[in-house]
C-alpha cells in the first residue's frame, strides 16, 4: 500500500546537519510517510549518512545523482515519489514533531490541495523568531491565494512548510539552473489549487545559511531574479489582471536594484547598456501605483522619484546601498 505522504530532502554537503534533519522527520508523531532522500552529488559524508539510514529504516529511500542543483534533486524525489500528498524539507532545517500530522489533518477536514503553516527564522546570533507574525488560521480559494502569495507574507514562496496534493505537480515542476525556483514555482502550484490553507503555528525551523546565493556578495546568477519576477508578471498580466500591476512593483524594485548593484560594481568588462533592460520601466503602471493605496507611502515616494527622473533613483539606490555598508 502507498504511503499518504512522500517527503522529499534534496541533500547535498550537509554532513553537519543532516542527522538533525532526518531526525526530525523519522520521529514524526505522523507515521504514515515514506521519506525520499537525493544525494545531489555530495562530495563530503552526507551519501554515507543517506544510505545508513535507508538500512535501518524501511521508509527510507536514497537516490544518488550527480551534482544538478536543488531544483533538480526535488524533481527526481517527485519522479519516483508515491504518497497521496507531497512535502520538502531542506537537508539543513528540521521540523516539529507534529508538522505533518498537523498539516495532514487540516488537509483531511477541509480538503485542502495546500496547506502551509509559519515557519521559524534562524538570525544571526542563533536566536529565531516567526516568519510572520500574522496570528489566525486562514482558508484561501484560489483566486485569494493567488491575491497573497506573491506578498511572500503569509503564504510563502517556499514549498518547504507545506504539504501538496501530488496531482498538482503532473504539469508543475522545478524549473533546473536558477535561483528563486521556489518563488517560480509557487503561485503555478496555486493556480492549478481549489483551495490552500495557513495554519498559524510555526511548526518548520528554518536555518540561517550566510553563503546562500541572496545573501552573499552581488553576482551576476541573480539576474535570474529580474527574469523570475517578469515571468511572474506576465502571468498575472494575463490571469490575475486585477493584482497584476502589484506584481510589477517588484519587477520594477528588483531591476533597479540589480542595475544599480551592476553600475556600483564599476567593473571594466561589463558594459552596462547590456543591461538596460533592468530599467526599462513600464511608467503607465508605475503612475498607477502610485494612486494605488496598497501600496506603502515610502514606495510610493520611489515610484514618484522614477518617473521624474529614472538616473536620480538609480544615484539615491547606489547611494543608500553604500551608506549601509559603511
Amino acid at each position: 500500500m502507498n504511503p499518504t505522504l512522500s517527503i522529499i530532502v534534496p541533500v547535498y554537503n550537509v554532513e553537519d546537519y543532516l542527522t538533525q534533519c532526518i531526525e526530525s522527520v523519522l520521529n514524526q508523531k505522523y507515521q504514515d510517510f515514506e521519506l525520499i532522500l537525493v544525494n545531489d552529488g555530495s562530495s563530503d559524508s552526507s551519501g554515507d549518512i543517506c544510505n545508513q539510514y535507508a538500512n535501518n529504516d524501511s521508509r527510507v529511500t536514497v537516490k544518488h545523482k550527480d551534482n544538478g542543483g536543488q531544483s533538480s534533486a526535488r524533481n527526481v524525489g517527485l519522479d519516483i515519489a508515491k504518497g497521496k500528498y507531497i512535502g520538502f524539507v531542506d537537508s539543513d532545517d528540521w521540523i516539529h514533531y507534529e508538522m505533518y500530522e498537523r498539516l495532514i489533518k487540516h488537509a483531511l477536514i477541509h480538503q485542502s490541495d495546500i496547506v502551509a503553516c509559519n515557519f521559524q527564522v534562524m538570525k544571526k546570533d542563533g536566536s529565531f523568531e516567526p516568519y510572520t507574525k500574522y496570528a489566525e488560521d486562514k482558508e484561501y480559494n484560489r483566486k485569494e491565494a493567488m491575491a497573497e502569495i506573491f506578498k511572500n507574507e503569509v503564504l510563502t514562496f517556499s514549498p518547504c512548510n507545506k504539504i501538496y496534493r501530488s496531482q498538482l505537480f503532473d504539469k508543475v515542476r522545478f524549473i533546473e539552473g536558477i535561483i528563486l525556483e521556489d518563488k517560480d514555482i509557487s503561485y503555478k502550484l496555486i493556480d492549478v489549487s481549489n483551495k490552500v490553507s495557513y495554519i498559524k503555528d510555526s511548526l518548520y525551523f528554518y536555518r540561517y545559511n550566510a553563503g546562500s546565493t541572496l545573501r552573499s556578495a552581488f553576482s551576476f546568477r541573480r539576474l535570474d531574479e529580474f527574469k523570475v519576477q517578469l515571468d511572474m508578471y506576465n502571468y498575472y498580466k494575463h490571469k490575475y489582471k486585477e493584482v497584476a500591476d502589484l506584481v510589477y512593483y517588484d519587477v520594477f524594485d528588483i531591476g533597479s536594484y540589480l542595475y544599480s548593484q551592476i553600475k556600483k560594481s564599476g567593473e571594466d568588462s561589463v558594459d552596462i547598456r547590456e543591461y538596460n533592460y533592468l530599467i526599462e520601466f513600464k511608467f503607465d503602471i508605475l503612475t498607477r501605483l502610485i494612486k494605488n493605496k496598497q501600496i506603502s507611502i515610502i514606495k510610493r515616494l520611489k515610484l514618484l522619484i522614477t518617473i521624474i527622473s529614472p538616473k536620480l533613483w538609480i544615484f539615491l539606490r547606489i547611494l543608500k546601498d553604500n551608506f549601509v555598508q559603511l
